[in-house]
């Protein structure tokens, strides 16, 4: 008999309620026999019907759109900036100009003509491959831009270019956020 005063090691706290032991030994053999029987009985495989085997479409995937270019952001300095990503500019380990590329910086023109201080082209990498390939590659990239921009009747006078490689990346990560140009109006 249970006690409400018993506590774990005592002898009536072991002994339990009586019965239930037999009780839940004998559920679980029934339910064992129960399932056996479900299992086994149906030998007639006339009637088993395989499932069909399963069709896979491949997903239809599209760049994601060029993120919207025309809009700087005034930094706490009173700088502003647009940030590009270099993939929407460049094919991979490239500093050419895509096609797409000069559509879109079309967009950032109209307020870099309005601009009447110096403008900053800023390039990066991340940090897969060698530093030093790095910071050739974003330098080369930030000069692109520049000379696309000197086709645009922009005083190279007005324009400072600069390489920062793989600044601020993580060794070995290929991070999509850190490949880009910013264009900085200062």
């Amino acid at each position: 008999m249970y006690h409400a005063h018993s506590a774990p090691g005592d002898a009536t706290f072991r002994r339990g309620i009586p019965g239930v032991r037999a009780c839940t030994g004998a559920a679980l053999a029934l339910a064992l026999v129960g399932l056996t029987a479900g299992c086994s009985a149906s030998s007639d495989t006339a009637s088993f019907t395989p499932a069909p085997h399963a069709t896979r479409v491949a997903p239809a995937v599209e760049a994601d759109p060029l993120p919207p270019l025309s809009k700087f952001i005034t930094q706490p300095d009173g700088s502003q900036v647009t940030t590009v990503s270099a993939d929407y500019l460049f094919d991979s380990n490239s500093s050419e100009l895509r096609g797409e590329a000069m559509t879109a910086l079309q967009q950032v023109l109209p307020a870099i003509r309005e601009h009447p201080g110096p403008i900053s082209v800023i390039g990066y990498s991340d940090g897969l491959g060698r530093t030093e390939d790095n910071q050739k590659l974003s330098l080369e990239r930030a000069k692109s831009v520049e000379a696309w921009l000197a086709t645009q009747n922009i005083p190279s006078s007005v324009l400072d270019v600069e390489g920062r490689g793989e600044q601020g990346a993580q060794d070995g990560v290929a991070d999509a956020s850190r490949r880009r140009v910013e264009i900085v109006l200062r």
